[in-house]
């Protein structure tokens, strides 16, 4: 348990947190694992759990075309990162701030041992520890926040690469 706690304490979501209250998150967190090719999360799909990988990797694939969330092998997903045990890699983080359709597809590209962390658990430990509750969104915050820088930057770089093909054409 110890080894758990000292893993967790290197990962954004529970920076500056002390080994006494992620302690009080191991209590609410439940270890799960998926095989490789196993679909772990889905486009479109509700969510309500967040996920912490310990070992392996997964991609993050997200749909080209509209209402296409289904349709995996048409080649019509972009895999857009990979992310892996060894940065203890965050997903699903959003299912914790509100219930929305899952932005991306998540599969296991080899077999995963992880984490994972029901909202509702995570809203009782909150209520009853507002501070925990108080660091581990602020953590969140500043995780979404980069995320979305640089999906700002990707965009410009995406823009730019489709101006410069139609002012070509």
């Amino acid at each position: 348990m110890d080894k758990d706690i000292a893993a967790l304490k290197d990962i954004a979501l529970f920076r500056n947190l002390t080994p006494e209250k992620i302690q009080r998150i191991m209590d609410i967190l439940r270890k799960v694992t998926f095989s490789a090719n196993e679909i772990i999360m889905r486009e479109g799909d509700i969510g309500d759990t967040i996920y912490i990988i310990m070992e392996g990797t997964v991609e993050v694939a997200k749909s080209l075309v509209i209402d296409d969330t289904d349709n995996e092998e048409s080649g019509k997903n972009k895999v857009f990162t990979r992310l892996d045990g060894k940065q203890r890699a965050v997903f699903g983080e959003i299912a914790l701030l509100e219930e929305l359709r899952r932005t991306a597809s998540v599969k296991a590209v080899t077999d995963c041992v992880m984490y994972e962390m029901k909202k509702d658990d995570f809203l009782k430990v909150a209520e009853e520890d507002y501070e925990l509750g108080y660091r581990i969104l602020l953590n969140l915050g500043r995780i979404v926040s980069a995320r979305l820088r640089k999906a700002d930057e990707d965009t410009v770089k995406l823009t730019t690469a489709l101006s410069i093909m139609l002012h070509e054409a």
